[in-house]
């Protein structure tokens, strides 16, 4: 009987203790809101701390580089101002319970979604056979890893690309791919395709080039052309002739005086002997 009435005081005691203020006020926590903040370089954000502690003791924001301002609060909860966010950055929010602290961070992203994309080709003619190259470029975009550019012919994608990067500084991206031109290809619209991805905390977006035409030509024989190489021909062949004609007469004249001195030695020879 007194085992069973300990058993029943030392289960009343502990239920106390967990009722207790200062027991419940270890179990309180602090969140934030929202929990994962995505902002537009140089825009402003606003985070809400809160906590489910019964009597709060002091509570507030701690971060870096960032201009801080206290908007509103209630007995479990302060709205503060972030301004002018140009770089990511963490914040932590903290509350005060029975002597107790407790933080809860969050990471801001900053993005700068790509506004100018701009194709260069060149050259803007092409021979069939002759390569070509296409040059995309997107200025101050961040965060280059969720970035990815597409060049299209027409409706067709030629190639795509992603980035990989470790800096939070706006940066410009570049793409650049060489291509073969083909009959096919003459009079066809060249394009980049933007597209910043911050799913699933935010959304996506999309940017586009001015279309760029390429014109490609086929190597043609016109009148001209013909007559020139006609001409040409006409006079190696004259060159080619001139010079056998001028060797059979050089050989000729070379034979013909050969003999006139054999006839010559051969009369003086006969005229010594019978002398």
């Amino acid at each position: 009987m007194e085992m069973l009435l300990f058993s029943t005081w030392v289960l009343m005691a502990f239920l106390t203790l967990l009722s207790s203020p200062v027991a419940g006020e270890e179990l309180f926590e602090v969140s934030m809101w929202p929990e994962w903040p995505v902002v537009e370089a140089g825009k402003d954000l606003w985070i809400n701390c809160s906590t489910n502690c019964t009597h709060p003791g002091k509570g507030g924001i701690e971060t870096r580089n960032v201009k801080v301002t206290m908007q509103k609060e209630g007995t479990h909860w302060k709205m503060f101002h972030l301004s002018n966010l140009s770089q990511n950055t963490n914040i932590f929010c903290y509350f005060i319970c029975s002597n107790i602290q407790k933080k809860k961070s969050v990471n801001v992203i900053i993005y700068r979604p790509p506004e100018q994309v701009t194709l260069s080709l060149q050259p803007a003619w092409v021979i069939v056979g002759e390569n070509f190259t296409l040059t995309c470029h997107v200025p101050n975009v961040v965060p280059l890893e969720n970035l990815t550019l597409t060049l299209l012919q027409g409706a067709e994608e030629l190639y795509r690309q992603t980035f990989v990067t470790v800096s939070t500084a706006l940066q410009d991206a570049w793409l650049t791919l060489n291509v073969t031109a083909r009959r096919e290809d003459s009079r066809s619209n060249f394009s980049c395709h933007a597209e910043l991805d911050l799913r699933p905390h935010s959304k996506q977006f999309f940017a586009s080039s001015e279309p760029k035409m390429l014109e490609i030509l086929e190597p043609s024989w016109n009148n001209q052309m013909l007559v020139t190489i006609i001409i040409t021909i006409l006079l190696l062949l004259v060159f080619v002739i001139s010079v056998i004609l001028c060797f059979a007469y050089g050989q000729h004249w070379r034979q013909n005086r050969t003999g006139g001195y054999g006839v010559l030695a051969a009369w003086r020879n006969h005229r010594i002997r019978w002398s």
